[in-house]
């Protein structure tokens, strides 16, 4: 840097020199021998030459001159750097609410059980054994065949549903001899009988032999009853023909008090033989064996008939 200010000063030194000897000469200023030690120049030679037109300030001059690179007086050089943008503000986004957690749903209570089918008959009397036999239309020959029990004063079902059929002319409320239909209604139970022998039943059980006929002759006195006269008109139990039909069988108490004539006898509930009957009620000899081994005269047993539309009017 005293370097710097050094040249600057012998520079100046020369211009003023340079500058003034001119002016001096042009103004009539006289040499410098004659001027006196008085003047206000010599007095005051540190005073600032007046500018000389052409030349170039000093102060332009001075600015031009660069500082030495290096040196142990150099200051280090200033690195202009931008100012840091201001960062806008940012509205910090609103916190999403979190769903309300869904409480859990309430179980729902069971559904009530349907009324078993013989909680829904009119009236059954005394019975605590109900047999109910229902087809789907009154002129179909399927049906299905149920049992219940009342059991400490709640009805239950006893076997599964069986397979049935009725008579091959369906399901009839005005009965009468040869219409191969079933009589609807509720009925009683009567003798249980059979080719065969006493399965183990607890009413009165009667094995037919060649002498035992139902008569269905409606002229007859003995119309819809057991007779033990092969000469009689009707069905001869103990006969080939009934060999599957009657092994074991049931007589179902219609047209029995009084007896009608006319009005159809021989109304069994027996063996299957796979199709519709003349008006009985049949089903497979195993689940035969168990209904009847079931039934209790004890518990005054009723048997229902009639096609699912009727069922409920009994």
């Amino acid at each position: 840097m005293n370097r710097v200010r050094l040249t600057i000063g012998v520079l100046v030194a020369g211009l003023v020199a340079a500058g003034c000897s001119h002016a001096k000469h042009d103004a009539g200023v006289p040499p410098p021998g004659l001027v006196s030690s008085h003047s206000s120049v010599a007095a005051t030679p540190s005073a600032a030459p007046a500018a000389v037109p052409g030349t170039a300030s000093l102060a332009g001059v001075a600015a031009s001159v660069s500082p030495p690179a290096s040196g142990p007086a150099s200051s280090p050089a200033v690195t202009s750097h931008p100012a840091p943008a201001t960062p806008h503000p940012t509205t910090a986004p609103k916190p999403t609410a979190a769903p309300a957690p869904t409480p859990p749903a309430a179980p729902k209570p069971a559904p009530k059980p349907a009324p078993l089918l013989v909680e829904q008959l009119t009236s059954i009397g005394k019975a605590q054994q109900v047999v109910i036999v229902t087809a789907t239309s009154s002129t179909t020959d399927v049906a299905t065949l149920q049992t219940f029990e009342l059991d400490a004063g709640k009805w239950r079902a006893v076997f599964p549903a069986m397979a049935a059929h009725i008579g091959r002319a369906g399901f009839s409320a005005e009965k009468h001899e040869g219409d191969l239909k079933t009589p609807q209604g509720m009925y009683g139970f009567g003798t249980m009988f059979g080719q065969r022998a006493n399965p183990g039943v607890k009413f009165p059980y009667r094995q037919a032999d060649s002498q035992s006929v139902w008569v269905d002759d409606v002229n007859s006195p003995y119309y819809n009853t057991w007779q033990e006269n092969a000469a009689l008109s009707g069905e001869h139990l103990a006969s080939a023909g009934y060999a599957t039909a009657y092994a074991y069988a049931v007589d179902i108490a219609y047209n029995t008090a009084p007896v009608v004539p006319g009005k159809g006898s021989a109304i069994f509930l027996h063996v299957s033989t796979g199709g519709g009957t003349a008006g009985c009620v049949s089903i497979a000899q195993s689940n035969l064996l168990e209904v009847l081994r079931w039934l209790d005269p004890a518990k005054n047993p009723v048997i229902v008939m009639g096609p699912a539309s009727a069922i409920r009017s009994y």
